[in-house]
């Protein structure tokens, strides 16, 4: 038959493209908040971009309106849509809408389990935690993760929710020890629970630079706070502060990036703060800036971060300023001690101590080798702590304990 029939024998039996080699697992990250985009949003999208692909083929879920879907998409992952994603719905103000986006999400789960053979649902809000867990008692064999971003100030009937959904969850993580204990004390099984932080690339995209010669072109020191402009922020603390540094550095410019609250309390909140600018004299200093997708270019520009929030889960844009080399001046609330640490990579002041908080930042000011130091302590912490490629790498070992039915706490 001559070799002219072994070829053909060969291509008869060719293995097809694809076959031999291991598929991709996917895992379906799910968000439902598209009003508002922050920081839950984001340690989100930064799994979906730096999740290892040949392992890990992330599915994202979501509801059509707003960036996130498009986001995603860029980061390569398979976008799917459902549900509302207005926040305020999934209260008991709105009953009927949120049962009708709790259905509508849980079913969009359960055919994504079914038929594309999803294992694992990983979710970054209460709503589509509650979808998720609703989804688990169809699929057998659905494993369920939560990250927790908020902190206990949860409504009763949310708490009562929670519990519920403890119980079907495959693991509850917070960024913070602090919000675990409180889990603990919500019904949480302590073996169902891990403390995984958040992450930042601010590092990888923007070069290092800190210290007097940082922005040798700019006169002025610049004070920034980032953050949505709503009460639990407390710019008041930002601008009583900045007043007092004004008086003493009369070259120091600050910026205020955020957007306007949502609510009618939030609205008013933010028309308080820009009238509060206008009584203390500060209209000529104080700048404000809408919020951007982006914000390492912007953030890049700081002399020293500051951050007066009432409470604070994490606060993420600490480690994006500690990636930058820039030093830190933040309230001593919620979670925040466990992300700066005091006297080393910044300063901790009292939440309603403007004096302090002054004082700190004009020391900053005041001593370029002690900003140029502490800058590079925050940029040693976080890469020890917060690179975004440790954080990721910790979640693939979970996904991976999950999938083999090994604990992860």
């Amino acid at each position: 038959m001559g070799d002219d029939w072994l070829v053909i024998k060969l291509e008869t039996f060719s293995i097809p493209s694809g076959m031999g080699e291991a598929m991709a697992t996917k895992i379906l990250f799910s968000c439902q908040f598209s009003t508002a985009f922050g920081g839950v949003q984001h340690a989100m999208l930064d799994i979906v971009k730096y999740i290892d692909k040949t392992k890990y083929q992330p599915v994202v879920l979501s509801s059509p309106d707003g960036e996130l879907p498009t986001i995603a998409a860029r980061e390569g992952a398979e976008v799917q849509t459902a549900g509302v994603g207005k926040f305020w719905r999934y209260s008991l103000s709105y009953p009927l809408g949120t049962i009708r986006d709790l259905i509508t999400v849980a079913r969009k789960i359960i055919r994504l389990a079914r038929e594309e053979d999803v294992k694992i649902v990983h979710t970054f809000d209460g709503m589509v935690f509650f979808a998720a867990s609703l989804a688990r008692l169809f699929v057998k064999g659905l494993k369920v993760i939560w990250l927790d971003s908020g902190f206990n100030l949860y409504p009763y009937h949310f708490q009562v929710v929670m519990r519920w959904c403890f119980k079907r969850a495959a693991l509850v993580t917070t960024t913070t020890s602090i919000r675990q204990s409180q889990h603990f004390t919500e019904g949480l099984d302590p073996a169902k629970s891990a403390v995984t932080p958040l992450g930042t690339d601010f590092h990888l995209r923007r070069p290092r630079q800190y210290g007097p010669t940082a922005h040798p072109q700019r006169k002025a020191t610049r004070i920034g706070i980032v953050g949505r402009i709503v009460p639990i922020k407390n710019f008041e603390l930002f601008l009583r502060a900045a007043r007092l540094v004004a008086d003493k550095h009369p070259q120091t410019e600050f910026l205020i990036v955020g957007g306007k609250g949502l609510f009618g309390d939030e609205l008013e909140y933010y028309n308080s703060i820009l009238n509060l600018t206008k009584s203390l004299n500060l209209e000529d200093r104080v700048k404000f800036l809408d919020p951007v997708e982006d914000l390492s270019p912007l953030l890049a520009t700081f002399d020293i971060l500051v951050c007066s929030s009432h409470i604070e889960t994490f606060g993420r844009t600490l480690v994006e300023a500690m990636a930058l080399s820039i030093p830190v001046v933040a309230t001593r609330v919620g979670g925040i001690p466990e992300v700066v640490a005091d006297g080393e990579t910044g300063f901790l002041v009292a939440a309603n101590d403007a004096q302090a908080m002054a004082v700190r930042i004009n020391q900053l000011i005041e001593d370029d080798q002690l900003r140029a130091t502490t800058g590079q302590k925050g940029y040693e912490r976080m890469l020890n702590r917060f690179d975004v490629r440790s954080v990721t790498k910790n979640w693939e070992r979970i996904y991976e304990r999950l999938l083999r039915d090994q604990p992860v706490a």
